[in-house]
């Protein structure tokens, strides 16, 4: 095997209309994309930065460069990467993901087949739902009115302000029939979460997600034990070692890839979630190239709930993967990752 020729760059992604959510709103995000040429394929990763997580795109970059050297020389061996990741991100995050990504695409092209398959898994895969941001409640109905057109069949609803009913009053009086997922990102009370879900039940949600600060366990026990509405821990699901501690204070779990250090840990997560009677999403970060979501889109058919449209919000996607069409992913039998330039990117 030749020596391994990395390349580790910054590039900004734009926002099709301003995304809110209760704690921010953005209009543009930096992402770190890496690749690893080994003189038989190019590999792929990706690293999506998150405030929440004390994450910006240059410490990523200055991250992921200063561990491409812990990319193994034989393909297969991810367990040695595994190992190594764990020891140098020991919280996860996305400079992991995008090596730990990487590793994997490089692995299935290898072995010449698709990573959903290198993983054990077949091509069928929940719908992915598509995320309506904080706007007032026309502009949201109309998005969700424009993304039901498009064929999807799952919206997700950013809450978290005081005009909660009214969003979902007008978004239900424009798309009567789709399932929709409400998250306000942790915004509220445990007290304050039950009197919203219960004014929210009319609207016939399917979950909602993290209600509650993510280190507010008992408060998440008391909202999941009395809520008629399931719940979905998100912020407080980032490792392995979160998903026992969330065994009977929630319905599920929202696993990410950016935000656990990738598909190693993602897979022992999606694993132990589902022995303990746990459901799964996968999430992405909002603003993520077609790298990312690819990676985490082929671990899809294995998971009960999917929320992958980080590219789908973008405008400036400089990747092609796995494209959706009507709210479903369209695999190909490209190997690996299955992500190309876009042309003239």
């Amino acid at each position: 095997m030749s020596l391994l020729r990395t390349t580790v760059r910054t590039i900004d992604v734009h926002l099709e209309v301003p995304f809110a959510i209760s704690r921010h709103v953005r209009t543009e995000k930096r992402v770190v994309i890496l690749e690893v040429d080994d003189g038989t394929v190019v590999a792929r990763g990706e690293a999506s930065p998150d405030p929440y997580f004390g994450e910006t795109s240059d410490d990523l970059e200055r991250a992921v460069r200063g561990a491409v050297g812990l990319l193994p020389a034989d393909p297969a061996d991810l367990a040695t990467l595994k190992a190594a990741l764990d020891l140098r991100f020991p919280h996860g995050g996305a400079a992991a993901c995008a090596l730990d990504i990487a590793a994997h695409d490089r692995a299935a092209q290898h072995a010449g087949v698709p990573l959903r398959a290198w993983l054990g898994l077949g091509t069928v895969a929940p719908p992915t739902s598509f995320t309506i941001g904080l706007a007032d409640p026309a502009t949201m109905a109309e998005r969700a009115a424009r993304a039901a057109g498009r064929g999807f069949e799952v919206l997700k609803v950013k809450l978290g302000r005081d005009d909660d009913v009214e969003i979902l009053r007008a978004i239900r009086a424009r798309v009567p029939g789709l399932a929709i997922r409400v998250d306000p990102n942790a915004a509220w009370s445990p007290d304050e979460a039950l009197a919203r879900i219960e004014a929210l039940v009319p609207f016939g949600l399917e979950f909602v997600e993290q209600p509650v600060a993510p280190d507010d366990l008992d408060g998440l026990r008391a909202v999941h034990e009395r809520s008629p509405i399931p719940i979905v821990a998100d912020e407080a699901a980032v490792r392995l070692s979160d998903v026992d501690k969330l065994a009977g204070r929630c319905s599920g779990i929202n696993v990410k890839l950016q935000k656990s250090g990738g598909l190693g840990e993602a897979r022992a997560m999606v694993a132990r979630a589902h022995a303990l009677g746990l459901k799964v999403m996968l999430g992405c970060r909002a603003a993520e190239t077609s790298v990312g979501i690819a990676a985490a889109a082929h671990l899809a058919p294995a998971v009960e709930w999917v929320d992958l449209d980080g590219n789908l919000l973008i405008v400036d996607d400089p990747f092609v993967a796995v494209p959706v069409e009507r709210g479903r992913f369209s695999f190909s039998e490209r190997p690996g990752l299955g992500a190309l330039p876009r042309s003239g990117s």
